[in-house]
């Protein structure tokens, strides 16, 4: 994460970067601009940044489950005269559905990790003027301190704390839906 934040920061780099002349040689030139120095882009860009990192692994966990998949009933499907968006909305997501669910909560908790990209990239004080500000750059800067700002152990855990039960809300949603989809199945 450290390196591929100070990767992406010399890319982005409005003075010396290559993401200029990559813009100027397509045509793009109107698209150039401090995308990690501006407040309305900086987060934004940061999220494009992660996607481009954590992509990887969903899709091959997605690939694996549609290869998973009994070739048979996909050309049962086709012998009945579906189409191929139909074969995917009534076979293959309702089979690949727990690969999604999967997914979907190492995303979500995994999102709550992002802090060494931001700190990588924004430093701790998350970019221009906090506009990169997360849940994890907002209890570093408060559980150790940082510049004038003294630390604050106690507001440092609660912030913590409170993380940790947004986190355990999520997936907790996630279990409770699992189980009621599964008693649907059963049933």
């Amino acid at each position: 994460m450290v390196i591929i934040g100070f990767v992406w920061k010399l890319i982005l780099n409005p003075a010396w970067g290559i993401s200029r002349s990559i813009l100027q040689s397509i045509g793009l030139v109107t698209l150039d601009s401090p995308w990690l120095g501006l407040e309305s882009t900086a987060l934004g860009t940061l999220s494009l940044i992660s996607v481009w990192q954590n992509v990887g692994i969903p899709m091959m966990l997605f690939l694996a489950a549609l290869i998973r998949i009994p070739e048979e009933l996909i050309e049962a499907a086709r012998v009945d005269g579906a189409d191929p968006w139909r074969i995917f909305w009534r076979i293959q997501f309702p089979l690949i559905l727990p690969t999604v669910g999967i997914v979907s909560v190492l995303t979500f908790v995994g999102n709550f990790n992002a802090f060494e990209l931001i700190y990588a990239t924004q430093g701790a004080l998350a970019g221009p003027n906090f506009a990169s500000d997360i849940l994890g750059t907002f209890f570093f800067r408060t559980f150790f301190g940082y510049q004038l700002q003294p630390a604050d152990p106690y507001m440092g855990s609660t912030i913590a704390g409170i993380m940790l039960v947004i986190i355990l809300v999520g997936v907790l949603v996630y279990l409770f839906g699992w189980q009621r989809r599964l008693q649907e199945i059963r049933y």
